[in-house]
């Protein structure tokens, strides 16, 4: 079993003293809840603590929130797909030599890597 917290809203009093029109908004506190894992979910919270080193209750977060699915940032802009970037003053603009320029570098990694050089096979005996 694990333990991890959650947020809750409560209101511990019903007195008009005590409403929310009163005070100013707070954020909800957290709530410790035990939480009965299987097998094989502790062994997957447990690789994710030591890959970051989050606690137990951080790294359930975790797990939970990248697991909500995410709406895609590719549109459609007159019949193209364009990548949806957030819209900041310091954000980063590619032109299309540079997407080309990188893309060069990638295949010209890739061959080097994987594409064994040929040698020249030199025959010997007749030559001219």
């Amino acid at each position: 079993m694990a333990t991890v917290t959650a947020t809750a809203n409560r209101n511990l009093s019903g007195s008009p003293a005590n409403s929310r029109q009163d005070r100013p908004e707070k954020k909800a506190a957290p709530r410790r809840t035990t939480v009965a894992l299987s097998p094989r979910a502790q062994e997957i919270v447990e690789r994710f603590k030591s890959a970051s080193g989050a606690s137990t209750s951080a790294a359930i977060d975790q797990i939970i929130q990248r697991s909500e699915p995410k709406p895609s940032r590719l549109k459609e802009v007159n019949g193209f797909l364009v990548l949806d970037l957030p819209a900041k003053d310091d954000a980063v603009h590619f032109t299309l030599e540079d997407l080309k320029q990188a893309e060069d570098e990638m295949d010209r990694e890739y061959i080097e890597r994987f594409m064994p050089l040929k040698k020249k096979s030199v025959s010997i005996g007749s030559q001219p």
